[in-house]
């Protein structure tokens, strides 16, 4: 992003100098006028080079979800009506995990109480990545609750939990599958 703004800045550096040389060159009272109007103009094309690339930028970039819509989308894997290509989907490198939705279904019969979500705030890496806190209670109770960062990586037009941070949390859980190796 840095690279955008380096390239006018230096441009209307290079036209601030090049007109008060001009201007300087010229004699006379009418000078400052000159240099003032370079500067004048050399300002408006920063201001005006700058709010395009923001402009641009921002116009590229994906919503942000809030903590309940990474939650909501979290959960929804866990939906058995769900395909699971739209399970998979959910996850950075997803397919890894296609043989390990069975034994999920498992961990979660073998945890019926357990709750878990995304909690607030979220944060925007301004990398194509997000930052959250998840939170884990195995057993419900609310005396062993564990939490954890996670990341969300947008590929393929949608938010998807990094696959390096849902292995973490599998672990964390006591659940191993190859697909974390």
């Amino acid at each position: 992003m840095l690279m955008r703004f380096r390239r006018p800045t230096a441009a209307v550096l290079l036209l601030t100098v090049v007109g008060a040389s001009i201007a300087a060159c010229g004699g006379g009272s009418d000078d400052e006028s000159k240099v003032a109007q370079a500067r004048s103009s050399a300002y408006a094309a920063l201001s005006s080079s700058s709010a395009a690339a923001a402009a641009q930028s921002s116009a590229n970039r994906p919503t942000i979800p809030s903590a309940a819509e990474l939650d909501a989308q979290i959960k929804s894997a866990l939906d058995p009506n769900l395909p699971d290509s739209d399970r998979t989907a959910l996850i950075e490198d997803g397919e890894a995990f296609k043989d390990a939705i069975p034994d999920m279904y498992k961990a979660l019969r073998d945890h019926p109480r357990a709750v878990y979500g995304v909690k607030d705030p979220v944060f925007d890496n301004h990398d194509g990545t997000l930052t959250a806190t998840l939170s884990l209670d195995k057993d419900g109770t609310g005396s062993d609750v564990r939490t954890t960062v996670v990341h969300f990586v947008y590929k393929d037009g949608r938010w998807k939990i990094s696959r390096t941070d849902l292995c973490g949390i599998l672990r964390s859980a006591d659940y191993k599958t190859a697909a974390c190796g």
